[in-house]
């Protein structure tokens, strides 16, 4: 699998935080509005109330604003106070102030709001116990920053809880669907090898019925796959003693005497016989290492498994006259299955072996790192074109003008065996000059 991909727009979490995101903003702007202008409103009824009792205190203590008694306040004090007058009163006999405002002496006791020629003014008027009507006023405009500041002030701590709570939804809400994301990289993992049940012990109860789904799912895949495997190993068993049986007869047939064109044909057949009973071990090798069953990992020698991959192919090798260097003094201790190992190095030089002509090169290597173990295998042959590359590792793949006999199922098994040992490979141009040869790197983590 190409492991799990993520497409934000189609993302369960982000529609979420997107809908609930424009929830919270909607409920905080109505609620910050609604806030505001009661604030506001408070704001302006509390100035009503100063304007008021300020009057009352007049009335009680029997001031006026004509009073000696009273202290002066300088300009800049009187900027953001508020303007007490006589109605009818004239700037010549306010001591207090010059600013005496031109209000009309018809005002009725209670509030009002009175444009002049440059200001509004918000007005309260009332008559003392001494018939006299007095007038508190204050700019309305001075009354409105007051109130707009107070409003703003009651408005800040929604303003900044707001950004605290949506970051605090993203979080809340990464983990609450962590298990899903949990419950996709478990899927991930799985291969046609090995395919395991989903736990459902941890997962939130609303996605255990689609978890469920999906092990009914992997155990019909897994019924299904271990009834194809069993097919091509029961076959190819099946067919070996027959394929077997024909091969002797093949050779008995070669020791009569023959015409020239019966001996062709018997050529042919006994090339066909053997091409089969390639085959036949190509898919009784792609059994045993899909066998989940052997699953013994010891640590293996990889000098040692090339020596004996050598051995077995050397009757090749000395026929085709191929220069096969390989250091004896670089190796390498890898914890895997023996079997698989020395099937996936089989494999390799087998291939490496056939497809480089007579009198050709074939070069293998271990390197270990920090990283990992290193194995190459080079050749002199006619390599792999960039297009076929990946179609290569296909079962029963083979490319077109290819002189060698061949099942198709080599690299095939190879990459299931690389699969199954978390390793990579590789394949490019042993010559990248002159692009041809073929390099196959495989590498093993340590």
């Amino acid at each position: 699998m190409d492991g799990v991909k993520k497409c934000p727009r189609n993302s369960l979490k982000t529609r979420l935080s997107y809908w609930i995101s424009a929830a919270i903003l909607s409920v905080a702007i109505i609620a910050a509005s609604f806030t505001f202008s009661s604030a506001f409103e408070e704001a302006h009824e509390l100035q009503d109330d100063v304007l008021q009792q300020m009057a009352v205190l007049f009335d009680r203590y029997s001031l006026t604003p004509n009073d000696s008694t009273l202290t002066p306040l300088s300009q800049d004090q009187l900027e953001f106070q508020v303007s007490v007058q006589l109605l009818g009163d004239n700037p010549a006999s306010n001591p207090i102030t010059k600013n005496i405002l031109a209000l009309p002496s018809n005002l009725t006791d209670g509030f009002h709001t009175v444009n002049l020629a440059t200001q509004s003014w918000r007005v309260f008027v009332r008559t003392l116990s001494s018939s006299q009507r007095i007038a508190v006023a204050q700019e309305t405009a001075i009354r409105d920053n007051i109130a707009f500041e107070t409003a703003l002030h009651t408005l800040m701590p929604l303003l900044v809880l707001i950004p605290i709570l949506l970051l605090l939804l993203g979080y809340i809400l990464g983990k609450i669907l962590s298990p899903i994301s949990i419950l996709a990289h478990d899927v991930d993992r799985q291969t046609e090898h090995d395919l395991q049940l989903i736990p459902t012990t941890q997962l939130p109860s609303e996605i255990v019925p689609f978890v469920e789904a999906i092990n009914r799912l992997l155990s019909k895949n897994s019924q299904v796959i271990t009834s194809q495997k069993r097919f091509i190993a029961d076959a190819a068993h099946e067919l070996r003693s027959p394929i077997t049986a024909l091969s002797l007869q093949a050779q008995r047939l070669q020791q009569t005497e023959l015409t020239d064109d019966a001996r062709q044909k018997l050529n042919a057949l006994q090339a066909g016989i053997s091409r089969s009973i390639h085959l036949l071990e190509q898919l009784l090798s792609m059994a045993r290492q899909q066998d989940n069953s052997i699953q013994q990992h010891q640590r293996t020698s990889l000098k040692t498994v090339f020596t004996e991959v050598i051995e077995e192919l050397y009757p090749l090798v000395e026929a085709k006259e191929i220069d096969l260097g390989f250091s004896q003094d670089s190796d390498a201790q890898l914890n895997a299955n023996p079997v698989r190992l020395k099937t996936l190095i089989h494999n390799l030089i087998d291939n490496a072996i056939r497809y480089t002509p007579s009198g050709g090169r074939v070069d293998l290597s271990i390197i270990e790192t920090d990283q990992g173990i290193e194995m190459t295998i080079k050749d002199t042959g006619p390599g792999i074109a960039n297009t076929e590359v990946q179609k290569v590792f296909e079962p029963f793949y083979r490319i077109l003008g290819s002189n060698e006999y061949g099942s198709g199922l080599g690299l095939a098994i190879v990459a299931s065996i690389v699969q199954q040992m978390d390793a990579k490979i590789s394949l490019t141009p042993a010559d990248p000059v002159n692009n041809c040869g073929l390099c196959v790197t495989v590498k093993f983590p340590l």
